[in-house]
């Protein structure tokens, strides 16, 4: 068996055994990962001037992985994460590879040791309660898109779900009688159950029932006017349609950056503000490690730091501050920067 020969049955092997046999990958993580290995082959065809069917393990060597890895930046102006991602496949691949194929063991290792890009940590964006509000009384409610749209906001604030989440969900992941909770399938396939507040249960089994598929535990839950399921764009649509309606009566709307992940945001820190303990939060939102809930705890700190800023001490004049030397202790404030 040649080196191409190598490569194409592995690459076969791979999506057809691997992932879903051994791996049990979701269905969207195998397009994810089919996707980043189809764009790495035409990169290393492109790079070696071999066509595809012609290329060899060996042409797919640890310099042309970074080159690729860098041109998704610079040629395609992905973000760092969408590069991690594509990192994550090729390196999944080739951790098969090396397994199956102890011949090309060094040969993947290189590839292997591959780093994650560091990206600056953007800043959360999250809704107030009040923009909240808004966001959900703008909605028409007299229409069945309106009626939609509004059952699937507060579905996404409430139950913190990830656009994919919502997406994929269908009737027999509902429970509208007490307790009332909805079973969510996350990265991995990890199932989670989140409750669902009364309110948000009424306005799902309203649009259950106005679509007529309670009797149906495969319905989507979510559909366009056509009756297909939607789609993450479509998710992403609404949301932006949504923040458009509700900016004239909330301006602040306006300058920030609204997608769905934003509502995912705005659970998590209104239920930080509310007092539900961060561990909590991690199992709500399906989050495998602490670290990652962590930066809500982090933004609620800021925000209490400012209240705390805004008051007056009692025995200080108004508007003026105490100066570092004259606090009790010079470690306190080094604490507090």
């Amino acid at each position: 068996m040649t080196s191409a020969d190598d490569l194409a049955h592995s690459l076969t092997t791979f999506f057809r055994d691997h992932l879903p046999l051994r791996r049990g990958a979701s269905r969207h993580t195998i397009l994810a990962y089919r996707d980043a290995l189809k764009l790495f082959l035409r990169f290393a065809a492109a790079r070696t001037g071999r066509s595809v069917p012609d290329l060899r393990v060996t042409d797919l060597d640890v310099e042309t992985a970074l080159a690729f890895l860098d041109a998704l930046e610079t040629a395609r102006h992905n973000a760092i994460a969408t590069r991690n991602h594509r990192r994550t496949a090729l390196q999944a691949f080739f951790r098969y590879l090396g397994s199956v194929a102890p011949h090309y063991l060094d040969h993947c290792r290189r590839i292997l040791t591959i780093p994650v890009k560091r990206a600056p940590q953007r800043v959360v964006e999250y809704l107030e309660r009040a923009e909240m509000e808004t966001l959900l009384a703008r909605l028409d409610r007299r229409t069945p898109r309106g009626r939609r749209d509004y059952a699937l906001l507060a579905f996404l604030y409430n139950s913190g779900a990830r656009v994919q989440e919502a997406v994929d969900l269908c009737v027999s992941a509902l429970q509208l009688e007490r307790p009332y909770q909805v079973r969510l399938f996350g990265k991995g396939r990890k199932e989670r159950v989140c409750p669902l507040w009364p309110e948000t249960a009424e306005l799902l089994r309203a649009l259950v029932a106005e679509r007529g598929i309670a009797r149906d535990p495969t319905a989507p839950v979510f559909v366009s006017a056509q009756g297909q399921p939607l789609t993450r764009y479509g998710v992403r649509h609404i949301v932006s349609r949504a923040v458009a309606g509700a900016a004239t009566a909330q301006p602040s709307l306006a300058r920030k950056r609204v997608h769905p992940h934003t509502l995912r945001h705005s659970c998590a820190v209104h239920l930080l503000q509310s007092g539900v303990e961060l561990n909590l939060i991690r199992s709500w939102l399906g989050h495998v490690n602490l670290e990652t809930t962590q930066r809500y705890a982090e933004i609620d700190l800021a925000q209490k730091r400012r209240a705390l800023e805004a008051v007056t001490p009692i025995g200080q004049p108004a508007g003026r501050r105490p100066a570092a030397w004259q606090k009790p202790s010079i470690l306190t404030w080094l604490e507090s920067l």
